[in-house]
């Protein structure tokens, strides 16, 4: 009965998340929601979907009975391979769940795409997900068993690898290409206008709707990426400002002082789980408390910094520039939970309000 339950959970919970995603853009097509909301909750749908399978499995432990069934040990380390067998289930369910709401995504996004090419960019994004948990879940167990450190050496080298392997870990979870030389000579130019240097420049496929730009790598490393809609569908004026408002951030460290947050929240609330000078309770409690401090003080610090590139980037290319060119594209980047107090981004409105008045004024909606 192992591999039925196990099968059983993968086909349910892939039509369950399937249908729900389908039933929820339908939903939100009919409101006439925005690009970014819709995409906000076709992705919240296939994570759910995802950590819902997980949770089935490892309720009914399907993937250590599937190892029995196959006369392979259950305990450690073979229930690795029982793991890596819950990776890839969970990202076939978050597929699938996601092509629940494809052909309504299509017709929002007004998108010219396949249902098998989209199937096997989604899959292959979930798949990178899905493998990179994995990772982290099989070295800690391996910290936990042989170094008893609390996971705290596991932290630090996945966040040491996320910052310098930045570049090449979004050019394994997107499709990426060279640009041509047409297109390298124009970025170079808009590039040099907005004052950004990077080392490369890679196009993400953007499926001709998704208009979004980043600069991943360490210092002195930089790589820009940017989807091919967001060259074909905006003019160089609009480019340029973005480019510079990157520009500013990449000045100012803003992903690195994110990643520095988040690196030493996780290590105090690993400090105060594994080291308890003062009993447990109490030690977690005061190790959390630094924790939740750092962490407003991180995201304070990186929506002035935010701020700080978007006046750079006025005084290279203009105000109003940029000030369009951020609301030129609101609808279709995703910005995420912006402008929340659980963001380190400031509300888009804000930053638009404050570069269009010329004031400081919209730093009191951080």
């Amino acid at each position: 009965m192992a591999p039925a339950t196990f099968a059983g959970a993968l086909v349910g919970v892939s039509l369950l998340g399937a249908g729900w995603s389908r039933l929820s853009a339908a939903f939100h097509e009919r409101r006439g929601s925005s690009v970014q909301r819709f995409r906000k909750r076709v992705r919240s749908n296939w994570l759910y979907a995802a950590l819902l399978f997980v949770g089935v499995v490892w309720w009914t432990d399907a993937d250590r009975a599937l190892l029995a069934a196959v006369g392979l040990p259950v305990d450690w380390p073979w229930a690795v391979l029982g793991w890596a067998l819950v990776a890839v289930g969970a990202a076939v369910v978050a597929t699938v769940s996601y092509m629940g709401a494809f052909p309504v995504a299509r017709r929002v996004r007004d998108a010219d795409m396949g249902a098998g090419a989209a199937a096997a960019k989604m899959f292959r994004y979930q798949l990178f997900i899905a493998a990179f948990v994995f990772c982290v879940v099989a070295v800690l167990q391996v910290e936990f068993r042989v170094l008893g450190t609390g996971g705290l050496l596991t932290l630090l080298a996945f966040v040491a690898a996320a910052y310098v392997f930045s570049a090449q870990l979004v050019g394994v979870s997107q499709t990426t290409a060279a640009p041509d030389d047409a297109t390298r000579e124009r970025l170079d130019r808009l590039c040099d206008r907005g004052g950004l240097s990077v080392a490369r420049v890679r196009l993400l496929d953007g499926g001709g709707h998704r208009s979004d730009h980043l600069t991943r790598g360490p210092v002195g490393r930089k790589t820009l990426f940017l989807t091919d809609s967001l060259l074909d569908r905006y003019d160089d004026e609009t480019v340029s400002a973005l480019l510079a408002v990157d520009a500013g951030r990449v000045a100012r460290y803003v992903y690195e002082l994110r990643l520095f947050t988040v690196t030493a929240v996780g290590a105090f609330v690993f400090w105060g789980v594994a080291w308890s000078p003062f009993g447990f309770a109490l030690s977690f409690l005061a190790f959390a408390g630094i924790g939740v401090i750092l962490l407003v003080t991180g995201e304070y610090a990186s929506k002035r910094l935010i701020y700080r590139a978007d006046e750079t980037a006025a005084e290279r290319v203009g105000r109003a520039a940029v000030a369009d060119a951020l609301d030129a594209t609101a609808d279709e980047v995703d910005t995420g939970r912006a402008g929340s107090r659980l963001s380190f981004e400031p509300s888009l409105a804000s930053r638009i309000e404050r570069l269009r008045d010329g004031s400081e004024a919209g730093e009191t909606d951080a």
